[in-house]
């Protein structure tokens, strides 16, 4: 019976992109849900073989958000459970939270394409990889530390367990879509949008390969491809 991976994804334009596509291909069932659509709308234990947690323009610590807290609680229960998870963003600060890591808001804002120092380029590659967020991850007790840019820890892994803070998902399509969500909420500076942009090639192609590669890396850990 093929693997059940689960996205938890928190707006419209959070969807697993990349991530999502090469699911399919590597013959996982997949399934994705809306956390932010309450309780009721995330998948019950036992119905998922892994777990992606997506991004969200929300921060793991504040708990005005009232969401927050029951997905996490699901997180838990998968990590407990000994189900592989992979955060990506909020999902890996949500993963980190999860693991005795914490998390806070960033020493400065990353927004852009930009490479990592890497400690292990076959688990974590250089990139560039795509950045967009304000808060930031610390490494989580018994976990590897594995990526870093100068203003914040970009990636770990605990045993089947992975965090990153970049966005391995990202397709010209899925970024625009951000980009217009950001118009509608607050707007977004032109050199912005030419950062954010910048990746991609005229059909709105990134490093694909780069991505395939970390998430076959996720899957290994998890037992699921040799």
């Amino acid at each position: 019976m093929p693997a059940r991976i689960a996205f938890l994804q928190h707006s419209a334009s959070d969807v697993p992109g990349l991530l999502g596509r090469f699911a399919g291909e590597f013959g996982l069932v997949v399934s994705t849900h809306r956390p932010d659509h309450g309780p009721a709308a995330l998948p019950s234990p036992g119905s998922f073989d892994l777990l992606v947690v997506m991004g969200s323009i929300e921060s793991v610590y504040d708990v005005a958000v009232p969401w927050i807290a029951p997905e996490r609680a699901l997180v838990a229960g998968a990590v407990d459970s000994g189900v592989p998870v992979l955060g990506i963003c909020f999902g890996g600060q949500l993963l980190a939270d999860v693991l005795g890591g914490t998390v806070a808001r960033a020493a400065l804002p990353e927004l852009g394409w930009g490479e990592v120092l890497t400690a292990d380029p076959g688990r974590i590659g250089p990139g560039p990889w795509l950045n967009w967020h304000d808060d930031a991850f610390t490494c989580p007790p018994g976990a590897e530390a594995l990526a870093h840019t100068p203003i914040a820890l970009q990636a770990f892994v605990q045993g089947i367990h992975t965090g990153v803070q970049f966005h391995p998902e990202v397709t010209g399509h899925v970024v625009h879509r951000w980009i217009d969500d950001a118009r509608d909420r607050h707007g977004i500076a032109d050199e912005d949008v030419r950062a954010l942009l910048a990746g991609f090639d005229d059909r709105g192609r990134g490093p694909e390969t780069q991505t395939k590669s970390l998430f076959e890396g996720f899957l290994v850990r998890a037992g699921l491809r040799s």
